[in-house]
């Protein structure tokens, strides 16, 4: 279990650098909000057609490989990406990043779902507060090197914990096999679980509730430290460590929910948990001192970090008639997606009406999620409650 803990930690520091080195980006070269969005649009959609594609893959080859060969590839397009020329080139390189970073998560949450049977929520709790707390060290101590190595310095710094689970990934075997492998290592067909029929209607309906709580808290989180910087007077160094209360709050947030889902629906702890997120956003669309704001954005972080560990543990219930790797890459490419499209449309806004006009806008989707998410939990649509769980 360790080495999937490294590994989530190192893949989940490509997810944010982008955000923790926009406002530096603004200035090189010269953008407005709505074309800093646009480079995490770009970054962004490729990582989703990756994991779509990669995920399905993975149910097929050698998973180590993949995990491997990923990490290498977006090691190699970040620290090329600090030497570009031109914004042309940047966009390209960091494109090539977005590639590699995709291979990880669907691979690693099918590889838990499969390994783990019992205990499984917990499990994937401190499997997100690992990540979340790679994230928190990353804003720390970048936040400090950015004023001294410059942005070319923190982008190679932040690429070398890839190299280095790249080559522990390639030199063991703890990661497993797909379980459509086993048959070609000569074991019989009885061994290979056999897939439900799918139930496109129970997954549909989940995934627009993820969608519509992603494309709001994927907004905010992106323009994080260039709304400290431009709309709350911060340094770009001091920024970065008020964004890091965002991930300290997502590691508690974490192992919380985490134990919830043994006793609780998950459809509920969504729900409450996608209230309250919108519940702090309007609260920072209001003016404050900027140690309320730190309370209110370490809020924000626990509460959709909940969400995301209750999300990973239904989709897997929703899973019948998919590969693991499929499913899990199917959902990365739908958050990835959503996330590559919200902070261009958030950009636009703060360009078109304002900073806090554009949280007003962006709180809609979760009433709207939240509603779709009532609807689940009285239905029961898609999903089996835990065993002795009582109902919220």
């Amino acid at each position: 279990m360790k080495l999937k803990l490294l590994g989530h930690s190192a893949n989940d520091l490509f997810w944010f650098i982008l955000p923790l080195v926009l406002p530096s980006l603004l200035t090189r070269y010269q953008l407005n909000y709505s074309e800093a969005g646009g480079i995490l649009t770009v970054y962004l959609l490729f990582t989703a057609v990756g994991s779509i594609t990669l995920g399905k893959i993975s149910d097929r080859i050698t998973r180590k490989k993949i995990l491997s060969y990923g990490f290498y590839l977006a090691a190699a397009g970040l620290i090329a990406s600090g030497f570009a020329p031109n914004l042309s080139v940047f966009i390209l390189l960091i494109s090539i990043t977005a590639i590699g970073m995709s291979t990880f998560h669907p691979v690693m949450y099918a590889v838990i779902d499969e390994t783990y049977t019992d205990n499984k929520s917990s499990i994937m709790g401190y499997y997100e507060c690992c990540g979340t707390s790679a994230i928190l060290l990353m804003f720390l101590i970048n936040g400090y090197l950015i004023s001294r190595i410059g942005i070319r310095g923190v982008l190679m710094v932040t690429a070398v914990p890839a190299v280095i689970m790249g080559t522990v990934y390639l030199l063991t075997d703890t990661i497993g096999n797909a379980p459509g492998q086993k048959k070609r290592q000569g074991q019989s067909s009885e061994s290979i679980p056999q897939k439900e029929p799918r139930d496109l209607k129970r997954l549909v309906i989940f995934l627009i509730t993820v969608i519509l709580r992603i494309v709001a808290v994927s907004a905010l989180l992106s323009f994080l430290p260039t709304i400290f910087v431009h709309f709350f007077g911060m340094e770009e160094g001091s920024a970065s460590y008020a964004t890091a209360f965002f991930f300290g709050g997502g590691i508690t947030g974490s192992i919380i929910a985490g134990k919830l889902s043994e006793k609780y629906n998950s459809y509920a702890i969504i729900m409450i948990g996608t209230i309250f997120t919108g519940v702090t956003m309007l609260i920072l669309s209001g003016t404050l001192p900027i140690w309320v704001y730190i309370i209110v954005i370490t809020l924000f972080g626990a509460f959709s970090s909940g969400c995301v560990i209750n999300q990973n543990l239904l989709i897997s219930r929703l899973s019948s008639g998919f590969g693991k790797g499929e499913i899990f890459g199917i959902l990365m490419g739908v958050i990835t997606v959503t996330s590559a499209l919200s902070p261009a449309l958030f950009g636009m806004v703060i360009d078109a009406f304002g900073y806090r006009q554009a949280l007003y806008v962006f709180t809609v989707p979760l009433l709207l999620g939240t509603l779709v998410l009532a609807y689940l939990l009285k239905t029961d649509v898609g999903t089996v409650r835990p065993q002795a769980a009582p109902r919220l």
